[in-house]
């Protein structure tokens, strides 16, 4: 835990820079003398053509199309158009934006939300259509990996052709529902693609989460957990990371997810992010460079629509829980990677368990499906043997261990602490920019949430997120652990979204 928050703490006071520096290119991204211009491939700016209604989009142009696969079961039909709104804000939305709603079929308005989806914005896109993930398919589950994976193989039928030819330049981006994308995020992609287009067909593209829309109306428990999430992925995205994490939004080039077979749609693949770089990264045969992208995703807490008060707070902490059983299932994923782990051990000379960056890989997993209910269950057990046995009558070792760990512990949470306050410099510069960015689009009713770390909720979290992080990081994991031993479904529910005013929220 200890080299957790100290490795957390690194990217925190990195990411805060990085995420200006990636903001400020804006100023030149238009600039001709600009040396962004130069590394990020604007020279390749070309008129591109454009047919709504082809099955194949034309290629050939050097320019970097953008495949947003936007998943969909059972969401509201207001939480797509906000999210397609803000899409459809960005500049480059009408010539490299090509979006595919990745619908559940057996979803009993899917065709109609579809529908009514694509009417409306078949004009600001390069290219908009829907794909239905039919339901009863033998080994697969409905949510949101079988969705992208129906959707992805309609990505890679429409670019066949340039597939064939080794000309496609086609980056697919995975979201959720309700995640807002800057437009930074896809320039920053833009940028990173030809400064390594040597590595480009080996590369998958992460980005931090970040919860800056409803925190101030969420319960401080489930605001704990959301922050305890976006950490553990923020913590494996420090300078020089060998390989980082995607959590919930992430990018790839379609080459490669030709390469690997697309995504996995099975009952193991529910975590279908951490899936899906396992794969690629076996694929690959270890050879796979996450890079990262500096601008974050904004998300929303989980919420309710349980009316007021005590009511609403229950229920929204209970559909928290929800998410983070679906979120510990992706448990399975450990074994998945031990699996490949040993087959490549078998069937391959070389040995991945030799490279530094597969021990990382590995310490990763044991950090996000083993630490968190260990961590726990060990805590509980020193606290209760040393109540029932007296420090002076242990062993010197045993003794020691004991109080290396409490130190250990102790700096964990203080180092915490340091961490939510490096948070709050990084939250503000992010959502500053999105305020702004959503204003001169005109949408102003996105949802933004700003912290003030002197209130009483923002010092509650400070002592909260031990709390939190048991309630729903160790309890969910054992509980989805235990659960494997009799199944590997788990029902797919979808989070309730808010709803939002054009006020500012404050805590």
């Amino acid at each position: 835990m200890f080299a957790f928050t100290i490795r957390l703490g690194v990217s925190l006071f990195n990411i805060t820079k990085q995420t200006r520096r990636a903001i400020n290119r804006r100023a030149f991204e238009n600039d001709p003398d600009s040396p962004f211009v130069a590394d990020s491939g604007n020279f390749f700016d070309q008129s591109l053509s454009k047919n709504l209604n082809a099955t194949e989009i034309e290629v050939g142009t050097p320019e970097l199309i953008n495949a947003i696969i936007l998943p969909n079961y059972c969401e509201d039909l207001h939480t797509l158009e906000t999210t397609l709104k803000v899409l459809a804000s960005h500049p480059r939305a009408m010539s490299q934006y090509d979006i595919y709603l990745a619908m559940e079929q057996k979803e009993n308005v899917a065709m109609e939300k579809a529908a009514q989806l694509i009417s409306s914005f078949e004009k600001s896109f390069l290219n908009i259509q829907a794909t239905f993930h039919p339901s009863g398919i033998q080994g697969e589950i409905a949510g949101k990996s079988s969705n992208v994976s129906f959707a992805a193989r309609r990505i890679i039928e429409v670019y066949r052709t340039a597939l064939q030819l080794e000309s496609c330049n086609v980056m697919v981006t995975v979201m959720d529902a309700d995640t807002h994308l800057s437009r930074d995020y896809f320039t920053e992609i833009r940028r990173l693609h030809y400064s390594h287009i040597t590595e480009a067909d080996r590369s998958i593209y992460c980005c931090p989460i970040i919860f800056d829309r409803n925190s101030h109306e969420s319960p401080i428990l489930v605001r704990c957990a959301d922050l305890l999430w976006g950490f553990a992925g923020l913590s494996t995205m420090y300078p020089c990371t060998v390989i980082a994490i995607p959590t919930s939004v992430y990018s790839l080039p379609l080459s490669l997810v030709e390469k690997v077979g697309g995504w996995d749609s099975d009952p193991t693949a529910i975590g279908e992010d951490l899936h899906m770089l396992l794969k690629c990264y076996f694929e690959t045969a270890g050879n796979l460079i996450s890079r990262v992208v500096y601008i974050p995703a904004s998300q929303c807490n989980v919420s309710s629509d349980a009316g007021i008060g005590w009511r609403r707070t229950i229920d929204t902490c209970i559909a928290r829980y929800r998410q983070a059983l679906r979120h510990m299932w992706g448990a399975l994923d450990s074994g998945f990677a031990a699996r490949r782990s040993v087959g490549y051990l078998r069937f391959h000379q070389r040995c991945l368990f030799l490279r530094p960056r597969h021990f990382a890989l590995l310490h990763l997993l044991w950090e996000a499906h083993f630490m968190p209910c260990h961590l726990t269950l060990l805590m509980f057990f020193s606290v209760f043997y040393t109540l029932w046995n007296p420090v002076s009558s242990l062993h010197p070792t045993l003794a020691w261990a004991f109080s290396f760990t409490n130190t250990l512990r102790t700096l964990g949470f203080v180092g915490m602490n340091v961490c939510l306050a490096l948070y709050e410099r990084w939250h503000a510069v992010c959502l500053d920019s999105r305020m702004k960015d959503m204003r001169e689009a005109n949408l102003p009713d996105t949802g933004f949430s700003r912290r003030v770390w002197y209130h009483p909720q923002c010092l509650l979290e400070r002592v909260c997120f031990p709390i939190s992080g048991t309630l729903y990081g160790a309890v969910p994991t054992i509980h989805a652990v235990f659960s494997h031993f009799w199944t590997d479904r788990l029902v797919y529910r979808v989070s309730k979204k808010p709803t939002f005013s054009e006020e500012l929220g404050a805590f």
